[in-house]
């Protein structure tokens, strides 16, 4: 299958329960959705570093960047993954085809760039992963994984790429394998994790706090604006000119998932917000987004969406859901015991 086939499944029938399921045990998404090129030679980290930005010097064979795209004009206008695979030998991992057309035309005679098009990308994510896995190998390598490395496996008899990230704000995996093996690895991971598509998934990264390129990065921003500040070399230390920031509301009619019909506009006084995503939040009990304002208040703020879309709007903590970050990067056993602790949620 070509990827310009492939459609993302919005759900399997009860977005709500499947996002429930990645918060307290484990959830399977289909990300081969994903575009893939390979660039190999001497002067494979220069021409990456010069594509996205982004120092990889310090980037460690098994182990992965994010990084973004920013414009001649310095507004985001995607953001990728990095994974070093060898000393001069790095994958580049995209949603946007534009950006691995690009790549493709930045080899030179002593630099390789390959498209990887036959692959399938599959999500694990929740705090019951790595169990998921047990049942369909040996995990010794998998479990010391540190967040945002990646290792070789065989899952099922499948030989699969394996990283420990996700989009969730869960502990979780992305996995990588032949694209002809695909529907048979899909059918052993989700024996054993609920499957799920991108009504849940994009619930999960607005309460994670995780920017799509195709909302957040509709409205024209520098990364400092998006908060990605630190992952661009180029990038200076003064304050933005807006900043993303989450929020509960309340609206009338909620399409889901939601894109604003238009472009959103820049805020033009202090207080108003221009919303770039929303989702009816198991976690918030209600409507959360993200948007951008001109100056970020305190949790509890209030805040005006000029459009009329959305009213009652309160900041609220960025992200919403685990602030400070720590439970993709837990040891294996403590993300198990905070994920059945005792989290209720509401649908």
């Amino acid at each position: 299958m070509a990827l310009a086939d492939f459609k993302p499944i919005a759900h399997f029938g009860e977005p709500a329960a499947e996002a429930r399921a990645c918060r307290t045990a484990c959830a399977l998404f289909d990300f081969s959705f994903l575009e893939c090129a390979r660039v190999q030679g001497g002067g494979a980290r220069q021409i990456l570093e010069a594509f996205t930005g982004r120092a990889l010097a310090a980037l460690d064979i098994g182990k992965i960047n994010y990084a973004l795209r920013v414009g001649a004009g310095g507004e985001v206008v995607a953001d990728l993954t990095i994974w070093r695979i060898g000393a001069d030998c790095y994958e580049v991992m995209s949603g946007r085809r534009e950006d691995i057309a690009d790549l493709l035309g930045c080899a030179e005679p002593a630099v390789a760039v390959n498209e990887m098009a036959n692959r399938s990308i599959f999500a694990l994510q929740g705090p019951d992963s790595l169990g998921a896995l047990r049942h369909l190998a040996e995990v010794g390598a998998i479990e010391p994984l540190p967040y945002f490395g990646f290792t070789n496996a065989t899952l099922d008899g499948v030989a699969c790429r394996i990283g420990r990230l996700g989009y969730t704000g869960e502990a979780g995996f992305e996995i990588t394998c032949a694209r002809d093996r695909g529907a048979a690895l899909w059918r052993a991971l989700s024996s054993h994790a609920r499957s799920a598509g991108f009504v849940a998934m994009d619930m999960l990264r607005i309460e994670a706090g995780f920017v799509l390129f195709r909302n957040e990065f509709r409205l024209p921003v520098t990364p400092e604006d998006a908060g990605l500040g630190k992952f661009h070399q180029a990038s200076s230390s003064r304050p933005p000119r807006i900043a993303l920031i989450s929020f509960c509301a309340d609206t009338d009619r909620l399409d889901w998932p939601w894109r604003s019909s238009q472009p959103p506009q820049r805020p033009a006084a202090p207080g108003e917000i221009a919303v770039t995503s929303a989702c009816d939040s198991i976690v918030a009990g209600g409507i959360l987004g993200l948007g951008y304002t001109l100056c970020p208040s305190e949790p509890g703020a209030a805040l005006h969406d000029p459009t009329g879309t959305f009213r009652n709007i309160r900041q609220t903590t960025m992200p919403y859901y685990d602030p400070s970050k720590r439970r993709p990067r837990l040891p294996w056993r403590r993300a198990r015991a905070q994920g059945s602790a005792a989290q209720h949620f509401r649908a």
